[in-house]
């Protein structure tokens, strides 16, 4: 699939379908593989597994560890929707499978986490 077509089949979807693609549909495929990586998930599986899941995904990001925390800075142009389904995804897998919270802001090209110990 190209990042064109990917793009604009967002951007035909409501906020609401994007949300629930992530939250009923790819929450659980993506949990069944970091279950059957580890089966007890820490932190540290969790950033390595995103940034695995990121640099196959064509998204460019950085890493910034500081004070007991990972700020990711994610960038692509895929426009907001796409933002709004990694915000979605990656909150949801944070919350069932760390039980924990991830500060997120997202802009039409920028996803920013925040992930603390």
């Amino acid at each position: 699939m190209t990042k064109p077509f990917l793009k604009e089949v967002l951007n035909q979807m409501t906020d609401g379908q994007v949300i629930n693609l992530a939250y009923k549909i790819e929450k659980e495929s993506f949990k069944g593989i970091l279950r059957f990586m580890k089966e007890n998930i820490e932190l540290d599986d969790f950033m390595r597994f995103l940034r695995t899941w990121l640099t196959a995904s064509w998204m460019q990001h950085n890493i910034v560890i500081k004070n007991d925390s990972y700020r990711f800075n994610i960038q692509h142009d895929l426009g907001i929707k796409w933002s709004l389904y990694v915000k979605t995804l990656v909150s949801e897998l944070c919350q069932d499978v760390l039980g924990k919270a991830v500060e997120i802001k997202i802009h039409d090209n920028l996803i920013s986490l925040v992930f603390t110990e």
